[in-house]
């Protein structure tokens, strides 16, 4: 009669469980499942390196040339942009993998030195905003070589830009959101399977 009692008690309390399990998964889950897009495809991708962008885009405002109707003399003015901003952009990550080497040594010694990886430390944070002054350097250039109506384009090309950016992270936020509750009831529902085995 114990026994018998024991499974109905195991039975009622397993029962409950998939309820709330299920109810608190039917409140949290999205009506609809986003598209799955390049930029979201894994949650532990790393963020885009700090510094100037790649070469071949000044200050970031390479892309998207084909909608301003550029003239062949801002064509010449732009890639010469791009040339010396190339050249710039390369020795300045030369530089920087010397100093985080230098950085890294520093560190890593048996007995690190404070004033030397101060020193590295100092170095590495100097070229960071060397490749930030590079950067906007490079942008406005770029932008002195455009008309005003060229200007206002690109600043609409650009916006558009950040509004398919920040949608592309809130999808990737909702689907590691999702991919967690999910992960969180799967344990619920075993830790449940596990409790009622145990009163059998």
């Amino acid at each position: 009669m114990l026994l018998h009692q024991k499974m109905i008690v195991a039975a009622v309390a397993a029962a409950a469980g998939l309820m709330v399990a299920g109810a608190t998964y039917a409140q949290t889950s999205p009506q609809a499942a986003p598209p799955v897009t390049p930029a979201a495809k894994s949650p532990t991708q790393a963020p885009p390196p700090a510094g100037p962008p790649p070469a071949g885009r000044p200050g970031g405002m390479g892309r998207g040339l084909s909608g301003l109707n550029l003239t062949e003399t801002q064509r010449d003015q732009i890639r010469t942009l791009r040339d010396a901003q190339r050249k710039d952009s390369q020795a300045l990550r030369e530089k920087m993998r010397t100093t985080r080497r230098q950085l890294r040594e520093a560190m890593g010694a048996d007995v690190p030195d404070e004033a030397a990886v101060r020193s590295a430390a100092g170095a590495v944070a100097a070229l960071r905003a060397d490749q930030a002054a590079l950067q906007a350097r490079a942008r406005s250039q770029f932008m002195e070589a455009l008309t005003p109506e060229q200007q206002a384009r690109m600043k609409q090309a650009r916006a558009r830009a950040s509004q398919r950016a920040m949608r592309a992270m809130r999808s990737q936020r909702q689907m590691i959101d999702r991919d967690r509750m999910m992960h969180r009831n799967r344990m619920m529902r075993q830790q449940y399977y596990r409790w009622w085995r145990g009163w059998i």
